[in-house]
């Protein structure tokens, strides 16, 4: 089974939904922003934590926040990951984030 997300970086965190929502994240941040990670790699595992739920054998991320180091962890769970490239469709954030930071 696939567990197929898009991370999201936006100004108060990075984000998740199913792949499936992502053009509605898109067009209605504020209705699918639901648990806000303050880095991409706690989001990335969170997506990770629900792939673990609901017993998938496959993880792909996709999205602005997706990390590729997620990738060790999902093996070491028996979980095979993919880490799409990158969209900037997904950065919905109004400013260039730095680390640690959570609002403008």
């Amino acid at each position: 089974m696939k567990a197929v997300f898009t991370v999201f970086e936006d100004a108060p965190g990075y984000w998740f939904v199913p792949h499936a929502a992502e053009a509605d994240a898109i067009s209605s941040p504020a209705r699918h922003r639901k648990d806000v990670h303050p880095t991409k790699i706690s989001a990335c595992r969170a997506a990770l934590a629900q792939a673990v739920r609901d017993g998938a054998t496959e993880l792909h991320l996709h999205g602005m926040g997706s990390t590729t180091s997620i990738k060790a962890e999902s093996l070491a769970k028996g979980i095979k990951p993919f880490v799409y490239h990158p969209s900037v469709t997904t950065k919905i954030a109004p400013f260039a984030r730095t680390k640690g930071q959570t609002t403008p």
